[in-house]
């Protein structure tokens, strides 16, 4: 059973000094309230978010986030799974239309991670790690990424200069795109001479930190009146979240079994975009690599060679700008990935639009896998 998207919100991917939490999520959730011609019918709010009991102080935010929107009286839950959060929210959302709890929810991510320097606001984010192994002892985001690189040039042997053809992507998606941080085009070249970050990591490797709030308005068959696509699957997996455990570091185990449960109960043949997670380029090589639309260690290769971009070959990944450039607003990531594929196979992407897209896929990881989520937007007749 499908869940219907009537209504999305964003809120441009930025640092919002002058905005707090409860205004960044108003203002993405009014705009997909507005786009689905009101609130009335609303039975849920489920808010993702990773970061508001430290960043923010703040416990219950899915009530108080309700509250603020003047939807007192709905239930209201937040769901955190750190870097996917977005996507679990979203998870939740469906499995209540999907059972018939609920006939009409309100999805809204938000993320502030602008309220302390960035250097606490790195070492809360460290949570994402296991705290019982990793977090506090943590070498950090960059340095796991690097490691990963480094295997996986030395694996395949893929040289430097062929990386940098996935930040250049990115951000020349994002030039179009009204919500994204970093809207404007780089040269290949720029990424390996830029800042090292840990070797061979370099700052264009890396997503920006900016806050941001995205919503959606889900409906079921019978209460949705003029949907914009529709959610045919969510499935997710959880795994061992850590480079020293894994049999094999260069596949994201949780994803792969995410993926498999999402092809067992829906086809992903002809999906035309996909949104998926990439914190940093090796995460968005090892996502094509680990699903299938990339064979092992020639994702970079193919990048280069202009496959998954609007003129090439295979789904266009991240017409958004992805993580990388549209910028990640940890717990709300998910949502703006399935916003944005939702508004692609509507054909109302404000930024870089898919011609013809009718099927996508929204991919969201926490760290390096220690949860992974997958959901199939479709679009409706």
């Amino acid at each position: 059973m499908a869940s219907y998207i009537e209504g999305v919100g964003m809120v441009k991917v930025e640092r919002h000094y002058e905005k707090d939490l409860y205004q960044l999520a108003a203002e993405a959730a009014f705009n997909a309230i507005d786009q689905a011609g009101g609130a009335s019918g609303i039975d849920y709010i489920v808010v993702s978010n990773a970061l508001s009991s430290v960043q923010d102080e703040q416990l219950d935010l899915g009530g108080y986030i309700a509250l603020s929107l003047g939807l007192r009286g709905v239930r209201a839950l937040k769901v955190e799974a750190g870097e996917a959060s977005g996507l679990a929210a979203v998870a939740v959302a469906h499995s209540l239309i999907e059972s018939n709890v609920a006939d009409k929810v309100l999805v809204v991510g938000v993320e502030k991670v602008t309220e302390f320097q960035s250097s606490k606001t790195y070492r809360h984010l460290q949570m994402v790690f296991d705290a019982n192994s990793r977090s506090f002892y943590n070498v950090g985001f960059a340095a796991d990424a690097a490691m990963l690189t480094r295997i996986y040039m030395d694996t395949y042997n893929v040289d430097r200069d062929l990386l940098s053809y996935w930040p250049a992507l990115m951000h020349n998606n994002a030039k179009e795109n009204p919500y994204a941080m970093l809207n404007f085009a780089i040269k290949p070249d720029r990424v390996s001479k830029s800042q090292v970050m840990a070797d061979p990591i370099t700052l264009l490797d890396s997503y920006p930190l900016g806050d941001g709030a995205a919503a959606l308005l889900l409906s079921s068959k019978d209460s949705s009146k003029s949907p914009m696509a529709k959610i045919t699957a969510v499935e997710s997996a959880s795994g061992l979240g850590s480079l020293e455990l894994v049999d094999d570091p260069l596949i994201i185990d949780s994803l792969a079994e995410a993926y498999r449960r999402l092809q067992n109960i829906a086809s992903t043949d002809g999906v035309d975009v996909i949104e998926l997670h990439d914190s940093f380029t090796i995460m968005g090589l090892l996502t094509l690599e680990t699903i299938g639309l990339a064979p092992r260690g020639k994702a970079a290769e193919l990048v280069a060679n202009g496959r998954f971009s609007a003129g090439g070959e295979g789904p266009v990944v991240n017409p958004s700008g992805g993580l990388k450039a549209r910028g990640h607003p940890i717990g709300a990531t998910g949502v703006y990935q399935v916003a944005e594929v939702a508004l692609q196979v509507a054909g109302k992407f404000p930024g870089l639009q898919v011609r013809g897209a009718r099927k996508g896929l929204a991919v969201s990881i926490n760290g390096v896998g220690s949860n992974s989520y997958v959901a199939l937007v479709e679009g409706v007749e």
